[in-house]
């Protein structure tokens, strides 16, 4: 028994260990940059015909953990977006590949990539965002 209860308890370090390395950046507004997408799924280049672009999203860490219902913050040509945060809580960034014909008509996109990944973040250091909203000025100041 003690085996089995040591063998659990070493797991739950280990998981605890892996949320722990996560960062959460406080900020109410952030550029998020990522790497130009310049092949097909099968390792391909890209067509030189073909247009990409990225869409990126937001989804709340703690009320849709498992990213069902993302948000959408918008499609640029470029490999960065500025996302703003409005409400207070904990967000995990994402962004999906988007391959166009150069009549912009859609052929076909990725799956979403989520900052909380460590083979999509950067350097493998899975991050997430955090805001919170500032407090009222203090009144009443006297002398």
């Amino acid at each position: 028994m003690c085996r089995v209860a040591t063998l659990t308890l070493a797991g739950l370090f280990l998981i605890l260990s892996v949320a722990a390395a996560q960062e959460w950046v406080t900020t109410n507004q952030v550029t998020i940059s990522w790497d130009a997408v310049t092949t097909l799924a099968n390792g391909d280049p890209i067509p030189e015909n073909n247009l990409i672009e990225y869409t990126v999203y937001l989804v709340n860490a703690v009320s849709d953990p498992d990213k069902e219902h993302p948000i959408e913050v918008g499609t640029v040509n470029d490999t960065e977006c500025t996302v703003a945060l409005a409400e207070e809580g904990r967000y995990f960034v994402g962004a999906k590949t988007i391959r166009k014909l150069a009549d912009g008509t859609v052929v076909n996109e990725s799956v979403i990539g989520w900052s909380d990944d460590p083979a999509i973040a950067y350097e493998g250091k899975p991050f997430g965002l955090q805001y919170f909203l500032p407090p009222e000025a203090p009144t009443g100041l006297r002398h």
